[in-house]
């Protein structure tokens, strides 16, 4: 699985809408919408803030890990 995809379904695991990320990450719900999409990349900052919110791994979001 991809970043994209796999940024999705852990948004969706816990029952979050794109706006409360966003509203995590402090950014509009567009430009994250666009993380889930592939259309951009979240910077490592917010890599890591996704990270934390999921309780997981930077290794995992990126798909290193299964």
């Amino acid at each position: 699985m991809e970043l994209h995809e796999i940024l999705k379904e852990e948004r969706k695991k816990h029952n979050m809408t794109q706006q409360e990320v966003a509203d995590y990450l402090r950014m509009a719900r567009g430009a994250y919408a666009q993380y889930e999409t592939g259309r951009n990349l979240p910077p490592i900052t917010n890599l890591t803030k996704l990270a934390d919110l999921y309780k997981c791994s930077v290794d995992y979001l990126l798909g290193r890990y299964k």
